[in-house]
């Protein structure tokens, strides 16, 4: 039978919280749920809300709580009738919060989505009272399986889309739950990975952005060397993909394959995002991160020397255990001498059940949150310059969005999705989704303004 003759098995909206991997998740779950009869809608009354969840972080886990209860509020004055929470947060505490929200009807982790139409349809074929419900917990893999991404119901229609390649991590960081939540390291399969991009591309995506813990470590856990530059080269071999960007790297396994693949493949994007999370030596070995201040050093001076124009972005933890104030002021020291051109950086989460949680010599919150704060003063800085340099360069923009008075909102090559600003456009009037060539006329701290040519 079509999917368009089948009978709607319910209403489900789904929202998502947390990072990319997250948001694929979350369009397998839908393409499952359409393809079973269910009819997704984006707000409104609905038979199902489903809050895909973060729980990396205190920061992340407070808003996924916050988003759950405000569902819950939905579901008392009936404008849902059944509340699902999935996601890392789900499977996370997946002991626990079946007795602390007694509003939420079934709990999954990311394992389990594949089976969420089934359960879903027996849920709503049941009878309820108005305080008869009885919440319940599926426990299962912290991860998709590799088949269940070809369900996956993508939206393409700003032209970007992330592709996950692989699930998990073995780096074992002492701050990172990550390992608890999503397990060990699993490479996706390189025939699952290009059909999926060849979808991806069919539904109108221009640019690939590939996403996991860690890209480097993609096929290690199958012993296959060079795996990633392998794939990403099938990738840019794909006909219709414009852009393909890295994201995710380890900062001590980039090295020369790296730089010769950016180098020889237009495609790919010049940017590289390598979490380097801190530039003490004793603090990176408190985090279990295997190189050391000279090693990043090497690395930034490599990427620069043998890609002129490269944008790099890193990540950068403040207030982890027993960082002094002369450790933090090298951390200082280190953003604005090497200027990064993007820069992320939060205070110290101490997580339940990781080596870093039980450490001594914990910085107070309030500490490592002025220490952040301080290191986004810096960056703002750095990266109001950088931009200013760009005022007169010709850039592709690839439009995300198209406003109805006229102008819209894209990235050049050089910005990530959601994190690294946008270039504001005057002159366009089309349809989001395509790349065209800018001039940069204007800059401001975070965004660019351009014209079309």
């Amino acid at each position: 039978m079509s999917r368009q003759r089948k009978k709607k098995a319910g209403t489900v909206r789904i929202h998502t919280l947390g990072c990319g991997k997250n948001a694929v998740d979350s369009e397998v779950m839908a393409g499952l749920l359409a393809e079973n009869g269910f009819n997704l809608v984006s707000s409104g009354r609905a038979d199902v809300a489903v809050l895909n969840t973060c729980g990396f972080v205190t920061a992340a886990k407070e808003e996924s709580i916050e988003g759950v209860l405000a569902l819950a509020g939905e579901k008392r004055r009936g404008r849902i009738r059944r509340l699902v929470m999935t996601g890392c947060l789900a499977r996370r505490y997946q002991e626990e919060l079946p007795g602390l929200l007694p509003e939420v009807d079934l709990f999954i982790g990311p394992g389990d989505i594949p089976s969420l139409p089934g359960l879903l349809s027996g849920m709503l074929a049941e009878e309820e009272g108005p305080r008869s419900l009885v919440s319940r917990r599926v426990v299962g893999e912290g991860a998709l399986p590799d088949n269940a991404y070809s369900h996956r119901l993508p939206d393409a229609a700003s032209g970007s889309v992330f592709l996950k390649i692989l699930e998990g991590c073995d780096n074992r960081c002492s701050y990172c739950a990550i390992p608890m939540i999503r397990g060990p390291l699993r490479s996706r399969g390189r025939d699952s990975l290009l059909a999926e991009a060849r979808k991806l591309v069919r539904k109108g995506a221009k640019e690939i952005n590939l996403i996991g813990q860690d890209l480097t470590a993609y096929g290690v856990d199958r012993a296959e060397k060079g795996a990633l530059p392998s794939l990403v080269r099938s990738l840019c071999a794909i006909r219709g993909v414009r852009w393909v960007r890295l994201l995710y790297l380890y900062p001590g396994r980039v090295d020369n394959t790296i730089i010769d693949l950016l180098r020889s493949e237009e495609k790919v994007c010049p940017y590289l995002d390598i979490p380097v999370q801190h530039i003490d030596s004793a603090i990176l070995a408190s985090m279990g991160r295997k190189y050391g201040p000279s090693d990043i050093y090497r690395i930034l001076d490599r990427l620069r020397a043998s890609l002129p124009g490269i944008f790099l972005r890193t990540s950068l933890i403040a207030g982890f255990p027993g960082e002094t104030p002369k450790a933090f002021d090298r951390l200082l020291r280190f953003v604005q001498e090497t200027k990064w051109d993007y820069l992320g950086v939060f205070p110290y989460s101490r997580e339940e059940g990781t080596p870093a949680g039980t450490m001594p010599k914990q910085v107070l919150k309030g500490t490592a949150e002025r220490r952040a704060q301080m290191i986004r003063d810096a960056q703002a800085d750095i990266l109001a310059a950088r931009n200013a340099s760009m005022k007169g360069e010709t850039v592709q923009v690839l439009v995300e969005k198209a406003f109805s008075g006229g102008g819209a909102q894209g990235r050049h090559r050089g910005q990530a999705p959601e994190v690294d600003g946008y270039v504001r456009l005057a002159g366009f009037a089309g349809k989001p989704g395509v790349i065209c060539r800018a001039r940069v006329t204007e800059a401001r701290e975070c965004d660019l303004r351009a014209e079309i040519l």
